[in-house]
């Protein structure tokens, strides 16, 4: 009896573990993907966390790289910010990122700053609301590499046609895992949700 109980309990524990270690997988695949930049109406940056004293994370940081690239190749012409302020944070993601993006020599016109949405579908959310104002149809979704896939996915899924550009990740080993093993709970969820 003793043995079936524990067997019981093994196999559930084990197939979790499998599905953790196959979804971290194509995560860490995904994450590998080169994407070829391509025109769009608007770029779309995803929020990431501020630190205290008002410098960006390094994760936001190299998701204001990236954008501020594709809009020197001059492959969009607007930049819509994304963040709002969290409780851990001295101003909104959106209004950290306007500013670097300004000091960086992008035009003021040029940045539009969506400063109210608290995770990646809100911040897609509203980012359509600021297209369909002005006329885009089509955005390049910016964030970090890992991040990426679902961030189309959630572009899709609230009516944005959407290209990629990859940020790279962290250079800090620690925080380059976190945010594979945070994806994958992301991912996790992200298909509970659309398929239960």
């Amino acid at each position: 009896m003793k043995k079936m109980l524990t067997i019981i309990l093994i196999i559930p524990l084990a197939l979790t573990a499998l599905t953790g270690l196959a979804v971290l997988t194509a995560v860490c695949v995904c994450a590998g993907r080169t994407y070829a930049p391509r025109p769009a109406d608007c770029a779309v940056v995803l929020g990431a966390h501020v630190w205290m004293d008002g410098r960006m994370s390094n994760a936001l940081t190299y998701r204001c790289e990236a954008a501020l690239s594709v809009w020197r190749s001059e492959l969009v012409p607007v930049i819509i910010v994304c963040g709002a302020q969290g409780a851990n944070e001295p101003e909104t993601e959106a209004a950290a990122m306007r500013r670097w993006m300004i000091a960086h020599g992008v035009p003021e016109d040029r940045v539009i700053a969506e400063d109210r949405s608290r995770n990646t579908r809100e911040n897609l959310l509203n980012a359509r609301v600021i297209m369909a104002e002005r006329g885009f149809q089509t955005a390049a979704v910016c964030t970090n590499d890992y991040h990426l896939t679902r961030a189309l996915w959630l572009a899709r899924d609230v009516g944005i046609p959407a290209t990629g550009i990859p940020a790279p990740s962290t250079r800090d080993v620690v925080s380059f895992v976190r945010g594979r093993v945070r994806e994958t709970c992301s991912w996790i969820l992200y298909f509970v949700r659309k398929y239960t």
